[in-house]
């Protein structure tokens, strides 16, 4: 346990600088109107974000972003670019502890998802539903890392959100298991770790989570048994072929375990963690706007069959009580 504890805590070893992405976009740009907002968490805080929608047309959607652990939510600026263009609107913000958000001086966040995140989310999707422009307009959830963890701990708890798309997305006991045997090749012989068994690995885990908890202020989401709330829902997952911090099989073991769900696994080549967009743009882009256009397209049919008999009433019918 000792051994393994910094495991908890280490960096992602290939850790792209996303932050550094959005020296590609042009300072102002006509297409795009965006406008900074504030809004509080269920818990007293104020999170800082902005909402970017396509200039001089009405948007098909919105797409609510999740930024990933030490950026902010300004990279949706680069990761939705292509939605953006699309005629999507974008809604993004800094989670506590990053960015202009307030700092939660009870909890030290890291790159494990918590309940944190999930109440940051929801408290963005609460904020969302009282702006008039937006709130009619389909949903959609993006997340990257930490953030795709975020987005799918929200939709299993939301029905409503009917499409999801995620870039490294990981469950925190599988994720720990595959750095900690990596990690502990690096010290020890192959053949120990080998003869370990892998439920003493899993006990060692859960004990230092519920210590680690405590040191950080938080709970920690274990997303395996929410999984199974995804069904019928649409899911959309980009993996890094070259990502050595999640790894695609990691990808793999959440599909599984997710049953009766539309699904759709996007493998980008060359691409390592959080850089899925910057490897293969093109790539990205076509993948999240058919996929997203598929979420306008159901909307659309859904509200024209909502009242049928209405629409197709003589104009002197009367509806009744019953049929009201």
């Amino acid at each position: 346990m000792r051994a393994a504890y910094p495991v908890l805590f280490a960096p992602m070893p290939d850790r792209f600088n996303l932050i550094g992405t959005l020296a590609q976009l042009p300072e102002n740009d006509a297409r795009i109107q965006i406008r900074d907002i504030t809004f509080p968490t269920k818990d007293g805080l104020t999170l800082h974000g902005f909402i970017a929608v396509p200039a001089g047309t009405p948007p098909r959607g919105v797409i609510l972003f999740c930024h990933p652990f030490k950026s902010t939510g300004r990279i949706a600026l680069f990761q939705c670019r292509g939605l953006l263009e699309a005629g999507f609107a974008v809604f993004s913000f800094d989670f506590r502890n990053h960015g202009e958000s307030d700092s939660d001086s009870r909890y030290q966040s890291i790159h494990w998802l918590s309940q944190h995140e999930l109440t940051d989310a929801r408290s963005a999707i609460d904020y969302l539903r009282t702006q008039p422009e937006l709130s009619q307009l389909p949903l959609g959830l993006l997340g990257m890392s930490r953030g795709a963890g975020t987005v799918l701990g929200v939709a299993a708890q939301s029905p409503e959100i009917q499409f999801v798309a995620c870039e490294g997305a990981f469950l925190n006991e599988e994720l720990f298991l595959d750095h900690a045997i990596r990690w502990g090749e690096r010290f020890l012989p192959r053949l120990f770790i080998q003869i370990v068994p892998t439920s003493e690995v899993i006990r060692a885990f859960r004990i230092m989570i519920w210590y680690s908890q405590r040191r950080q202020g938080c709970r920690y989401i274990n997303l395996k048994s929410r999984l199974k709330a995804l069904k019928q829902r649409n899911l959309l997952f980009f993996t890094g072929e070259k990502d050595q911090s999640v790894v695609p099989r990691m990808t793999d073991l959440i599909v599984k375990r997710i049953r009766n769900a539309h699904i759709t696994v996007c493998s980008l080549p060359g691409a390592i963690h959080n850089a899925g967009r910057f490897a293969q743009l093109e790539r990205f882009d076509s993948a999240a706007l058919d996929f997203f256009s598929q979420m306008v397209e159901t909307s659309s049919r859904v509200e024209e069959h909502t009242f049928p008999e209405t629409l197709n009433a003589p104009a002197d019918f009367i509806p009744s009580k019953r049929s009201a």
